[in-house]
């Protein structure tokens, strides 16, 4: 059985049991592994000093070539019982004496090795130097086996497993009396929790043992249990209130499982399709193609695989499908429009289809009474445009004929007036002539009216042409081709203008008239000053355009009056002029999307707005740098 599947307290028994075996077993592996390489450093030792010892004693045997006294000397090799073979070899290398003698000579080395000592597989091999002063005469051999080091391990093995067998008892009957320390809160725990799985009572609660984690966990599982009490009858107070903002909604809701059985409708839905209690809802979709035939707007029947929960449980989202459905057998007919869709869990797997409905006869009925309005007021409109255009052109024709029929006898006056200021000039006197000049003047000034007229009518009617336009070159235009430079005693302060989307040709006659009607104005100055620039608008981001003088100025209880036909503040023997000029600007600018106003005062000068929209976001002070006027 794997260890995860075995009770807690069999697990903390035998973790503890495998914890102390495993730090035993480590342990014991560690103090052989210290033992071994002790014991084999102390063999080395040994043999180096024993093999010191012969070599120091039998000098005088190989440098006089006695093997007696050489046998002799191997010999007192037999007081240690793990020294198996030594031979003394000649500084030719060749075997000199050996021990024991009876060994064959093949169990010995052919030649010398290196000096030093080195471990074989079951025995130690030392090479010794034999030397009289500083003359080496010969070597001494010497195999020792490895029985005391495996003598001193079987001891120790013995030990070691008294040892374990002694912890192991020990830690089996101190784990059996200190597990339950650990495992009784958790089997309260346990128990705890499996009485709430059982019942779903959530008021029950463990008893808490101790301080210690398990304690802690103990009160945490308590508050848990709180919390998750709490939050059911949090959540059943929701379910109530969710189930009855269901019932109430005025949108008909049914709920349907995955094979399309009906499991829940709301007061709305059974009212919609005219049933008297839950219990004729509940049955499955396809019971219900035997009561009700659904259809599209057009009129088009659906098949059962095309209703509105057929879709939904297909994977389709509904909102606002319309559909006319009608009770087989009766004159119950109505409009629906459904919604839905498939509710998943927190893995995404579909559980239940959702389905609304809302009656939308009323509303469809009122919108077709919208369109056939829609339809009549369209007409309606063809009708007076038609009517409009007409009046439009007999209005233009009328502008042209009475233009016609005005300028032939305004000719005739101003001609005739100059023949007879001609003709009776030796016999007529002075106040004769102002009269004559007078009647010349006031027909001269009505043709110039009449032109005027004519071209505030035709700017309603033109079609605009909009380009990207560089201001400052427009203005630079229409000051020069204007002939305003040439008055050398105004002070012309003309900042950079941005550049503007906007008809070419009529804006040219909005900077044109205001700054005639700038010239005009401040003529009278002693130190005219005409200033030109941009701003941009704090709330609509508009560029809005000035003209500002310091000429005669106007009353601001006047200025709703600037921007009329005929409106004038000043008389023509002031200032001439036929109050048109701002008429016309302020229908260029409507035209163009913009506004226009004024600011000023009396004596003091006048300061005429336009704004155009953006092309886009641009960052302009309320008074840009003035540049000089060009040339």
């Amino acid at each position: 059985m794997p260890l995860r599947d075995i009770p807690i307290q069999r697990k903390l028994m035998v973790i503890i049991l495998l914890t102390s075996g495993a730090v035993l077993l480590l342990t014991c592996v560690s103090f052989f592994t210290y033992e071994f390489l002790t014991f084999r450093q102390t063999m080395v030792r040994q043999a180096s000093t024993i093999g010191k010892i012969v070599a120091d004693n039998s000098t005088a045997a190989l440098a006089f070539q006695n093997t007696d006294d050489a046998k002799e000397i191997l010999n007192a090799l037999k007081a240690e019982p793990h020294i198996v073979a030594a031979g003394l070899y000649d500084k030719a290398g060749k075997l000199f004496s050996k021990y024991p003698a009876n060994l064959p000579d093949a169990a010995f080395p052919d030649a010398p090795a290196a000096d030093g000592y080195r471990f074989g597989r079951s025995q130690l091999d030392g090479f010794q130097p034999v030397a009289q002063g500083d003359k080496r005469v010969g070597t001494l051999y010497l195999k020792t086996d490895l029985g005391a080091l495996y003598e001193r391990f079987r001891l120790y093995g013995l030990i070691v497993v008294l040892v374990i067998a002694v912890s192991f008892l020990l830690a089996y009957t101190l784990s059996t009396v200190l597990q339950k320390q650990i495992s009784r809160p958790i089997l309260a725990l346990a128990e705890t929790a499996k009485a709430v799985s059982e019942r779903h009572d959530y008021s029950v609660r463990t008893t808490k043992l101790g301080r210690d984690e398990l304690g802690l966990l103990t009160d945490a599982f308590n508050q848990m249990l709180e919390q998750i009490h709490e939050q059911n009858q949090t959540l059943r107070q929701n379910e109530i209130q969710l189930q009855t903002i269901i019932e109430n909604l005025g949108e008909g809701l049914v709920v349907s499982n995955l094979e399309g059985q009906l499991l829940h409708f709301n007061r709305a839905a059974l009212k919609l399709h005219g049933f008297a209690s839950l219990e004729e809802w509940r049955r499955h979709l396809a019971e219900f193609a035997t009561i009700f035939e659904l259809s599209t707007i057009d009129g088009a029947i659906l098949p059962l695989d095309q209703w509105p929960l057929a879709r939904i449980l297909r994977g389709e989202q509904l909102q606002d499908l319309e559909v006319r459905i009608r009770r087989i057998g009766s004159d119950w007919r109505r409009i629906f429009s459904y919604g839905g869709v498939l509710v998943r869990n927190a893995a995404g797997q579909a559980t239940i289809a959702v389905v609304t409905m809302s009656d939308i006869t009323e509303r469809k009925r009122a919108e077709e009474q919208v369109r056939q309005l829609n339809r009549d007021l369209e007409q309606r409109v063809i009708q007076r445009t038609a009517q409009l255009e007409a009046a439009n052109a007999e209005l233009e024709s009328f502008s042209y004929s009475v233009s016609h029929d005005l300028r032939a006898p305004l000719r005739h006056i101003d001609g005739f007036a100059e023949l007879l200021r001609k003709h009776a000039e030796p016999v007529i006197d002075e106040k004769g002539r102002r009269y004559m000049k007078t009647i010349s003047d006031s027909a001269k000034r009505l043709g110039q009216l009449i032109d005027e007229l004519l071209v505030f009518s035709r700017m309603g009617r033109s079609e605009l042409r909009l380009v990207d336009l560089d201001h400052d070159a427009l203005v630079a235009d229409v000051i020069r081709e204007g002939g305003f430079q040439k008055n050398t005693t105004i002070d012309w302060r003309i900042a950079s203008l941005p550049r503007v989307h906007a008809d070419p040709v009529l804006l040219r006659q909005v900077w044109f008239n205001l700054i005639d009607n700038a010239v005009k104005y401040s003529g009278k100055s002693p130190t005219p000053r005409i200033e030109i620039g941009c701003r941009v608008g704090p709330a609509t981001g508009e560029h809005e355009f000035f003209v500002r003088d310091n000429g005669a100025g106007f009353d601001m209880q006047y200025a709703d009056k600037l921007f009329g036909v005929f409106q004038r503040l000043h008389s023509v023997a002031e200032f001439e002029g036929n109050g048109i000029g701002l008429a016309n600007v302020r229908r260029i600018v409507q035209r163009h999307g913009g506004r226009t106003w004024a600011e000023g005062r009396v004596g003091e000068g006048a300061v005429f707005y336009f704004s155009l929209p953006a092309i886009k976001p641009a960052s302009l002070p309320v008074d840009a740098t003035l540049n000089p006027i060009p040339t």
